[in-house]
């Protein structure tokens, strides 16, 4: 009787013993799955925080490059290009009659070529964005399309304007930007319809063509497309875009203001 007591007190105190051994390796398995994983999302942060900075250090390089462009192109052969009208029209007197219609043809498109020129070293350089705001510069875009004859532009907006990140402007300016290039270099599109719309917690701007389209099931996304997403996504902003063949293209970008752009009531 003795012994059998004995023996269910060892088979007892052996199970307890087997129990806290599972109970530990359960903790200690616990705790290495909690480590294990807290290192797995510090290094996703670490390297999303690597990237971000990485695109941001492109982004202010690709700034820095368009505005040198844009004081060559005004400083240097904007200039030039005015020398040259001055000079012409220092001639006009000593031009026969029978050439008289054909220099002042070209006179004017030399001038032409000079505004053209005035307004694409603005386009390039963010301090003119950043002076006049995006919805102007959108429309000064557009508007510099409209006078090349490439196609017809539609321009509406909805809503009050809210300010917007000065540096998150130049970065909505530029995806746009690349849109409009897009379209006049692919598209054949006539029509191309911009719309913007505020409210009070984001802000909308819309791009769409009647051209030939193409279909955006069909491969990945080219470098002008991959540029536009990662700007988006370097703001916090939504970017769609919307394509068939024949049936045109639309991007929609949605800009959410942020904690530091809320406005008093």
């Amino acid at each position: 009787m003795m012994e059998q007591k004995e023996i269910q007190l060892l088979i007892l105190a052996s199970s307890i013993i087997l129990l806290m051994l599972l109970a530990a390796l359960v903790i200690i398995f616990s705790l290495f799955h909690r480590r294990k994983t807290r290192l797995l999302i510090q290094k996703a942060e670490d390297k999303k925080h690597f990237e971000e900075e990485l695109a941001k250090t492109q982004t202010e390089i690709q700034e820095q490059t368009l505005k040198n462009i844009s004081w060559e192109l005004h400083d240097n052969i904007g200039q030039l290009l005015s020398v040259a009208k001055m000079q012409l029209n220092m001639l006009e007197r000593e031009v026969p009659e029978a050439q008289k219609k054909q220099f002042a043809e070209a006179t004017e498109v030399l001038g032409r070529g000079v505004s053209e020129i005035r307004q694409l070293s603005h386009s390039l350089n963010a301090d003119f964005i950043l002076n006049v705001g995006l919805e102007e510069a959108l429309r000064a875009e557009a508007t510099r399309f409209k006078r090349l004859n490439f196609l017809k532009i539609d321009f509406k907006v909805e809503g009050e304007p809210m300010p917007m990140d000065k540096k998150d402007e130049v970065i909505v300016f530029r995806i746009f930007q690349e849109c409009f290039s897009n379209c006049i270099k692919y598209s054949r599109a006539t029509v191309l319809s911009i719309f913007i719309q505020y409210s009070p917690e984001e802000t909308l701007i819309s791009a769409t063509d009647n051209g030939i389209g193409f279909d955006i099931q069909g491969g990945g996304d080219g470098v002008g497309i991959l540029n536009m997403r990662r700007r988006a996504e370097l703001i916090g902003a939504k970017l769609s875009i919307k394509a068939k063949k024949n049936e045109g293209v639309s991007v929609t970008l949605v800009y959410p203001y942020k904690p530091t752009e809320t406005r008093d009531e």
